[in-house]
């Protein structure tokens, strides 16, 4: 089980300006971010309440989703709250919130300007929601909005020898979804349905949903199932499947399996702790989806880095992304196939980052008007050259985000399109790149930018940033993440892009944002940022640190020009 929890983690307040300057290891001085436009994004929101730490609440809430209806006046949006893992099967010595689950809610009926923190969605039953949720909004009227987010165990059996409660651990439940309508100015949840793995070792993972708009009450779930494997719970590479529902969830097709599992075992190997059984192959995990204007389900997902070794666990520093389409609304997929292949980020995250790894993930849209219909994206991040280290390291190697694109339903793909300018060798991060498609065509994508700098200081043996990890980790040293998110756009179809609009009002600096440690899960920044468009405006989500602890922040994208032009 701890192999299986050791791929899955694969899977102060701040200031608008801080002095940094380059040093030993190669990193740069970092160039002061350009100023925030509010003429170009509207007012940086928090939408979740406060937070108390342990041991009376537990402090992060990062933003991870959003959705809203044809005016953009009524906005959903979802967070991780770390105050679900309080308790119960999760075991965190700190005090559990009132409804029990690790995805928490929050609601706007005035265009994002003020926020309802509802906490975490329950409606009874023996699970609760697990994080990293996805939004979507649909349904016969395109009144429905539904929530799907992985599922826990609200009171776990005893754990068993060498697993962890966590969403990958004993107390795994599969995933859980909610429908939820707005009555009387407020959302309230109708009911809840729990998709649980077809066999007791098996686990359901890193879930997404996507909700038709044309009032066919039709919705698509994809998901990973990670496989048990040689004895061992939920320790295959995983395998993507998509799940369809004909009448606004209420009832669900058995799920298509659209990439199947690359992990093997044979009669010879295949008994318990036998670390030759099943232990090559990709990972698979990560599902997005899309719809097209003529019925297409476009799907992407990560597939990679290879397990080359169980024992000792090893990696590869390779990712490829994933792809697949269902001509057919979603009956039945196509042949997979892979877009591109990138260095993976797995090892490579923000210094500041308290996972020890960071997840390679796509994320797609389509284009259902303008003078682009039919065209598909895919957005994803490489870094600049095979990065590989220990957890411990800080590790500064650069990376960019890209986005491709077809015209012929993914049977051929562009070269890919760096999303901003260049970057150097070391000392410049962008990564989660997340897109949306308006109603004329025009392409909005946000990606998180950390310039990993080292800060002024008299003592070069100065440690400046201490990071606590999974697994009693600790990463430590000199340099520090300065964090903030951009906006770049296009109006020719993805194939150029205008210069970066910032989107965050103040810089953080992640070195000195305060979370709480217990349990396995304590990320203090998830690791997706949340876009949704109404076809005509435009709204955001991410995690942020200003006031020194992970909150969940909202803005709208107003005008881009405004924020490209000023100088």
């Amino acid at each position: 089980m701890r192999t299986a929890l050791l791929l899955l983690a694969l899977a102060g307040g701040a200031n608008s300006t801080l002095q940094a300057q380059g040093g030993p290891g190669g990193g740069p001085a970092a160039p002061e971010p350009p100023a925030y436009n509010p003429a170009a994004v509207g007012p940086n929101i928090k939408m979740n309440g406060p937070q108390t730490p342990m041991p009376e609440g537990r402090l992060g809430r990062p933003a991870e989703a959003i959705v809203g209806d044809p005016a953009g006046k009524v906005l959903v949006a979802a967070w991780e709250t770390l105050e679900g893992t309080c308790g119960g099967s999760f075991g965190g010595a700190c005090k559990p919130p009132k409804s029990p689950g690790v995805t928490a809610v929050g609601y706007s009926t005035d265009g994002g300007r003020s926020w309802t923190d509802l906490g975490a969605p329950y409606l009874g039953g023996p699970a609760m929601t697990s994080g990293r949720p996805w939004l979507d909004r649909g349904g016969k009227d395109n009144q429905t909005y539904f929530l799907i987010s992985r599922a826990a165990d609200v009171e776990a059996e005893k754990v068993a020898p060498g697993e962890m409660r966590t969403p990958g651990g004993t107390n795994q439940a599969g995933l859980i979804l909610y429908r939820g309508r707005f009555k009387d100015g407020a959302l309230t949840w109708t009911d809840q349905h729990l998709f649980q793995p077809p066999r007791p070792k098996d686990l359901l993972r890193s879930p997404s949903i996507l909700a038709a708009k044309d009032g066919s009450g039709r919705v698509w779930i994809a998901h990973a199932t990670l496989l048990e494997i040689c004895g061992r719970t939920g320790s295959s590479g995983g395998q993507i499947s998509v799940r369809r529902s004909l009448d606004e969830g209420k009832t669900w097709e058995e799920p298509v399996l659209v990439s199947p599992d690359e992990f093997t075992e044979t009669p010879e190997n295949a008994v318990p702790d036998n670390t030759d059984c099943g232990n090559k192959g990709a990972i698979k995990i990560l599902p997005s989806l899309a719809q097209g204007p003529k019925d297409e389900i476009y799907l992407t997902w990560q597939q990679g880095p290879d397990l080359e070794s169980l024992a000792p666990l090893k990696l590869g520093n390779l990712t490829k992304i994933g792809f697949a389409v269902s001509l057919d609304g979603g009956k039945t997929f196509g042949e997979p196939q892979v877009l591109a292949v990138v260095n993976s980020m797995r090892e490579n995250s923000p210094v500041a980052y308290s996972k020890s790894t960071m997840n390679d993930i796509p994320r797609i849209a389509a284009a259902t008007g303008g003078a682009h219909k039919g065209r598909v994206y895919v957005t994803y991040t490489s870094a600049v050259e095979p990065a590989p280290a220990r957890p411990w390291d800080q590790l500064i190697v650069s990376s960019q985000v890209f986005l491709v694109s077809s015209d012929d339903q993914g049977r051929t793909w562009s070269k890919p399109v760096p999303l901003a300018a260049e970057v150097p060798p070391k000392g410049l991060k962008r990564f989660w790149p997340t897109l949306t498609v308006r109603k004329d065509g025009t392409v909005d994508v946000i990606y998180m930018e950390s310039q990993e700098v080292q800060l002024t200081r008299q003592d070069p043996g100065d440690v400046e940033c201490t990071i606590k990890m999974v697994i009693d980790w600790t990463r430590a040293g000199r340099f520090v993440s300065l964090i903030d998110v951009y906006w770049v756009q296009s109006k020719d179809g993805g194939a150029t892009f205008g210069p970066p609009v910032r989107v965050t009002s103040e810089t953080t600096n992640w070195c000195k944002v305060k979370y709480d440690y217990e349990t396995t899960q304590y990320a203090n920044f998830g690791d997706v940022l949340g876009i949704y468009t109404t076809g005509e405006r435009t709204f955001v989500v991410w995690p942020d640190g200003r006031d020194g602890v992970p909150d969940a922040y909202f803005a709208e994208l107003l005008d881009y020009t405004a924020g490209a032009q000023k100088k």
